[in-house]
Order: structure tokens, then sequence, then C-alpha cells
């Protein structure tokens, strides 16, 4: 769910602009921060990292969304590891304070943050629920069709821009289960392969 930004909200709040690139690490599990963090260009990945050391992927930031907003809102450290994956990306930060000033004035768009807040809140209600509930092939497909929703391309055919890895990472699977089960998939005609690019 994109979240727009108005010109009058970036002047108003005070927001800088802000460029990283590939592989730089804009949040540390734990780390605080007194500004709001809204990705403009690129695309992030958040995760954590198990008791045994395996990342396990949360979820991709794209484009026009803001992220870390609960932590931020609430004070306390981030849940998870926040990276560029990328070439590049910009980033707009908003002053805490500012920001918040700015959303009890403007009830409008207070409404369309909660709700993208919300939105995100349902999305780990139901990662959870795959992860303790279905099986791989099902938390597989899950994925992709979450990826297809946030493209827009909810019924239609689509290049999922997902790797092996990533999949492996956001669904808590081993990436062999990935391989294997994506394979069955493709057997199946539930999905095709494509230059070792699934299309779904």
């Amino acid at each position: 769910m994109k979240f727009l930004l108005e010109d009058d909200l970036l002047k108003q709040t005070k927001a800088e602009f802000k460029k990283y690139y590939k592989g730089d690490i804009i949040f540390s599990e734990g780390e605080c921060s007194q500004f709001f963090h809204y990705l403009k260009n690129g695309e992030l990945s958040v995760s954590n990292l198990t008791e045994k050391g395996k990342e396990l992927l949360q979820h991709k930031v794209k484009a026009g969304s803001f992220f870390a907003e609960p932590a931020v809102l609430l004070g306390v450290g981030f849940p998870g590891n926040v990276e560029v994956c990328t070439d590049k990306a910009e980033i707009i930060k908003i002053p805490r304070d500012n920001f918040i000033k700015y959303l009890k004035e403007n009830p409008e768009v207070l409404f369309n943050f909660t709700l993208s807040v919300a939105n995100k809140s349902i999305k780990k209600s139901q990662l959870l629920k795959q992860i303790v509930l279905f099986n791989p092939e099902d938390r597989i497909t899950q994925q992709l069709e979450d990826f297809k929703r946030e493209m827009g391309q909810p019924g239609e055919k689509v290049l999922i821009q997902l790797t092996r890895k990533d999949l492996a990472h956001m669904t808590g699977l081993r990436i062999e289960t990935v391989i294997r089960t994506i394979k069955k998939m493709e057997k199946e005609q539930k999905l095709e392969i494509v230059s070792g690019k699934i299309i779904y």
C-alpha cells in the first residue's frame, strides 16, 4: 500500500533527503530513531537473525512506503535489520515530533497513515499463520500471491522478482525445500520457469 508524501508535508516537517547504496544498513535490530523513514526510490530488505544465525526475511520495503514507523512512534528499538538491496535507494527522513504534529493537524493524512500501518500489521499476522500452519507449497504460494497484489496484478501471470533465497527467508524454509517445492509446482503446471525465473 503506497503512501504519497505531499510537498506541503515535506516542507512543514523539515524533511531531509538521503541517498544510500546496495548493502548499506539503514537500521540494525534494537536501534532507535528520532526520524520517520520513507522510501522514495529503491528497495529494502527487513530481516532478523535466528539464534542459530540464520537470516529470516520479514519482508521487502517497496518505493512509496514508510518503514520502521511503529518503533519510531513508540520510541523503542526496531525489531529487525533494514538493508538496501538495490543499487541505490533514496530515503526521506522526517523528524518524529514534526511529523506527529503534522498528523494531528491533518486528519486525512493521519487516517491514510493509520491505514498503511494497519495493512502491514495484517500482513505480519498472515506471515505468522503461514509459518505455523501452512505446508511448504502453501507458504510459497502465499508469497507469490502477495507479490502479485503488491504489483497491482493479482489476476495475471507475472515475472516474480524474488529469488529462491528470498522465498526461503520469507517463508522460514530451507532453500533446498524451496527449490524442490518450486520444481514440483512447475511439474504440476502451477507456475512456469523461464530462464531460471518464476512466472506465476
